[in-house]
């Protein structure tokens, strides 16, 4: 690979970087002129064929309708909530758990979300955790980034174990059969046998890294956003986020070595919530002072009781959590009960041979946590008996607050489209994420423990999604392993867990967290919070990795 292939490689990267982290500017104008410039080096650098490259925009804008979907669901609900006067309800039942602002994202984001992350996935947990966060009075900015944050770990096990079970799979056949048959002979002869060791691999590991997560949320939250800046007053409940961490990542462990990676994060969660709340509600393993101490922007609790709101508590707890009582319930069983998993994705659209290549895209109308979100919010309507300007209004503020999600999406997608699509090129040259992953394999093969999570984090940074990275890098993984008498499991364990730290920072994730939280146009600063955080936790991995050699 030429140096000028190497840069036209790395464009979607680069200009992200430089357009959105760098020079500031909001997503809504960074990805157009990042997908421009990707496009302009598939053309000229890559010589990619211009019918594909079209094909792969249309793929694009059509794949883009499932997570604007969601972000849309959130944000309605979000403001159905808001405007029944429900969230008041919402949040003094998070304040009589406790106070304390570090204990409720260790609840919301940690736990609830893991939750919501092991039934849907799709960046589901940040778009229902961080406006939560924002109800209890935590800056808008903050809650994107510790919700952001807390959905790491548990997208090893996602939407029913998605990403190990589909993505691995699906990235280690080769000419129609897996390149990893040997292994999967060894371990039972199916694959979800081998899945099932592979995310041993990641959940072990994960014991020591997924239980700081809960420390690092709350160091973060302190450090970054308190009113003294200062992590010590995070680190100051350090037992109860080691507790907290271990009630969620020894569960899933056991349910995974028990039952596979379909349900550790859903039982995970459910277990951890029962030990964790009431520790929490008695005060136990915490410093007798609730800590709350924010500086800088006014959060939306800090408007409420300004405006007296807080008193209007007029709803009972069950009524308020309804919505999400029945959204939670919505996500497993259609994950779950095989005649309705099927019946609603019968309802898919499709669409094939976009503009006579062999590219397709689909979007799963009911299927997608989208359309659970609208029906939970009509459910809203009637059991808070929201009147009819209420409701217009809840309507009307959350379709303006999608315009510059709709543009950032919309050059988002394509862009990645393009870039995964580069395959097929005049040049002669493999996809630009397999040339790059190919130049890496060969240089950094002494070192690749660590690189090998970096690829991980690579693939969902640009593709949105962990099951996605899984998808395009675990030949990748497993050819490398090979090569230099690795451990396979081991190494697409570490691939696995670099994709969850990718979660963090991929530019889809941040923009839909900024979204709900009615901040877009400051997801450069949401990201330069959460990319040193996914590098620290893919870079301990591969640490533990090289000294633990799996097993």
């Amino acid at each position: 690979m030429t140096f000028v292939q190497l840069l036209a490689s790395l464009s979607p990267v680069i200009s992200v970087m430089l357009f959105l982290v760098l020079l500031r500017l909001p997503a809504s104008k960074a990805m157009p002129i990042s997908a421009l410039v990707t496009a302009l080096a598939a053309i000229f650098v890559w010589q990619m064929d211009t019918q594909m490259l079209s094909a792969s925009v249309v793929e694009g804008l059509l794949s883009a309708l499932t997570p604007l979907s969601i972000i849309f669901g959130a944000v309605f609900l979000l403001n159905t909530l808001k405007y029944s006067g429900a969230m008041d309800t919402i949040r003094a039942g998070f304040t009589n758990i406790s106070a304390d602002a570090r204990v409720q994202v260790i609840i919301i984001c940690w736990l609830f979300g893991a939750f919501i992350e092991g039934s849907a996935g799709f960046g589901t947990p940040a778009a229902i955790g961080a406006p939560l966060l924002v109800l209890l009075g935590i800056p808008p900015v903050a809650a994107a980034v510790v919700a952001l944050i807390a959905d790491s770990a548990s997208v090893s096990f996602g939407a029913i174990g998605l990403p190990v079970l589909f993505g691995m799979e699906q990235g280690l056949i080769e000419g129609g059969s897996s390149m990893a048959a040997a292994q999967i002979a060894e371990h039972g002869g199916h694959f979800s046998d081998y899945a099932r060791f592979i995310a041993m691999h990641m959940i072990t590991i994960d014991l020591i890294t997924g239980t700081l997560i809960p420390l690092v949320l709350v160091t973060v939250l302190t450090g970054f956003f308190g009113r003294n800046k200062s992590f010590a007053e995070g680190f100051a409940i350090w037992k109860f986020a080691l507790f907290a961490g271990f009630a969620f990542t020894v569960p899933a462990w056991v349910i995974n070595y028990v039952a596979g990676p379909e349900f550790p994060s859903v039982i995970g969660a459910l277990v951890g919530m029962a030990m964790v709340i009431p520790v929490a509600r008695k005060g136990w393993l915490l410093p007798k002072t609730p800590w709350h101490d924010f500086a800088g922007e006014e959060s939306q609790a800090d408007s409420d009781n300004e405006s007296g709101k807080q008193d209007e508590v007029r709803f009972s707890q069950l009524a308020a959590w309804t919505p999400y009582l029945v959204m939670a319930a919505l996500l497993v069983a259609s994950r779950t009960i095989a005649p309705l998993k099927a019946w609603l994705n019968s309802f898919n659209l499709s669409w094939t041979n976009l503009l006579g290549t062999d590219l397709k895209a689909g979007f799963a109308t009911l299927y997608a946590p989208g359309a659970f979100f609208v029906l939970v919010c009509v459910l809203g309507f009637v059991l808070f008996r929201m009147r009819r300007d209420a409701i217009t209004e809840s309507l009307s503020v959350s379709l303006k607050s999608m315009v510059p999600t709709v543009i950032s999406l919309g050059a988002s997608v394509p862009m990645v489209k393009i870039f995964l699509n580069s395959g097929a090129n005049e040049a002669g040259l493999a996809s630009m994420p397999v040339a790059l992953a190919d130049m890496l394999a060969g240089s950094m093969g002494a070192v690749w423990n660590w690189m090998a999570p970096v690829v991980g984090i690579f693939g969902a940074f640009l593709s949105g999604s962990a099951t996605f990275s899984n998808m395009m890098f675990s030949g990748l993984q497993y050819s490398v392993a090979d090569n230099i008498g690795a451990n396979h499991a081991l190494t697409l364990a570490l691939q696995g867990i670099g994709a969850n730290a990718g979660n963090m920072m991929c530019v889809m994730n941040v923009v839909a967290a900024a979204t709900v939280v009615g901040m877009a146009g400051r997801e450069s600063e949401i990201i330069r919070k959460t990319m040193p955080v996914a590098l620290g936790y893919a870079l301990l991995a591969g640490t533990i990795a090289t000294i633990w050699g799996g097993f």
